[in-house]
């Protein structure tokens, strides 16, 4: 246990995640009253970030384990498709 302090990964793991789902969640509530978007779009963003929240949390989980290759595939698959959900959200809430 020498030079671990006194958190483990997966602790920070979780404090960073609720940090994102946070941020997140203050980002669509800006985007409703601020740019005052449609539900379609902030539906398709909290999508997109929830998507890619989830990858976050599965990639740092997989590199903890030791098994990268499952961390980079999740990239491809689970973070790309969310970056993509949330991109198209952004765009729609700024073109209205």
């Amino acid at each position: 246990m020498s030079g671990l302090g006194i958190f483990s990964g997966i602790e920070v793991l979780f404090f960073w995640l609720g940090v994102l789902c946070l941020a997140t969640f203050q980002g669509l509530v800006w985007l409703r009253w601020k740019l005052e978007a449609s539900w379609l779009s902030l539906a398709l963003v909290a999508a997109g970030c929830g998507t890619m929240i989830f990858d976050v949390a599965w990639a740092v989980s997989s590199v903890l384990e030791k098994e990268p290759q499952s961390a980079s595939m999740s990239v491809l698959v689970i973070f790309l498709p969310g970056l993509i959900l949330a991109v198209m959200g952004m765009r729609l809430a700024w073109k209205q």
